[in-house]
C-alpha cells in the first residue's frame, strides 16, 4: 500500500511548477521550523515553547537515528525502480523521516498555544511531508510517524517543564537566619 502511495504521488511530477514548489518546500520548510524553534526560545514570553521544541527535536533525531539503525528501511527511490529522486540523496534508511519529525512538533507546538496561525501551520505541514514522498525520499509512513513522534515528543516535553515549573524548589536558608 505504501508503495501504491508513493507511485501515486509521484506521478504527479510531471509539471515544472509543482516540482519547483516541492522542492523548495521540502529544502527549505524544516530549515525554517528551526530557525522558529530557536526564535521562541530567544525571547523570552516564548522561551518555554522554544526549548521544548529544540528539546523534542533532539530527542526525536536520536531516536530516529536508532530506529534507522536498528530497522533500516530502503528509500523509495533505492526500493522501486519508477522512482528517481528530484533532489539527490543518499541512499540512507528512510523510515521515520526527520523532516517530518520537525513538521509535528510545529503543528504541535502551534495547536497547544492556540495560534490563529495554526492553520497555516497545517497546511504548509502538509505540503512539507507531501513534498518528502513527492521527490521520492520517503514512503507515506515514514513521514506520518515522522510527524507523529515530533508532535508527540512535544506534548510530553512541554508538560514535562511545566509540572518542573509547578513544583517550585525551596529556597536554601540563609545562615543568618
Amino acid at each position: 500500500m505504501d508503495e501504491a502511495f508513493v507511485t501515486w504521488i509521484y506521478d504527479f511530477s510531471e509539471a515544472g511548477w509543482v516540482d519547483a514548489l516541492m522542492i523548495f518546500f521540502s529544502s527549505w520548510g524544516y530549515k525554517a521550523m528551526i530557525g522558529l524553534f530557536f526564535l521562541l526560545a530567544l525571547l523570552k514570553a516564548t522561551r518555554k515553547l522554544g526549548l521544548a521544541a529544540i528539546a523534542a527535536s533532539l530527542v526525536g533525531l536520536v531516536m530516529s537515528r536508532t530506529i534507522r539503525w536498528i530497522v533500516p528501511r530502503e528509500r523509495p527511490f533505492v526500493a522501486l525502480e519508477e522512482v528517481t529522486p528530484l533532489i539527490e540523496k543518499e541512499a540512507s534508511a528512510s523510515f521515520p523521516s526527520e523532516q517530518a519529525l520537525f513538521v509535528g512538533i510545529l503543528i504541535a507546538l502551534l495547536w497547544m498555544i492556540g495560534s490563529s496561525l495554526r492553520w497555516a501551520g497545517v497546511l504548509v505541514g502538509l505540503v512539507i511531508l507531501v513534498s518528502r514522498v513527492y521527490l521520492g525520499h520517503h514512503y507515506v509512513s515514514d513521514v506520518l510517524m515522522g510527524a507523529v513522534l515530533g508532535g508527540f515528543l512535544f506534548v510530553t516535553i512541554y508538560k514535562l517543564f511545566s509540572i518542573q515549573q509547578s513544583f517550585p524548589v525551596e529556597k536554601e536558608k540563609s545562615l543568618t537566619s
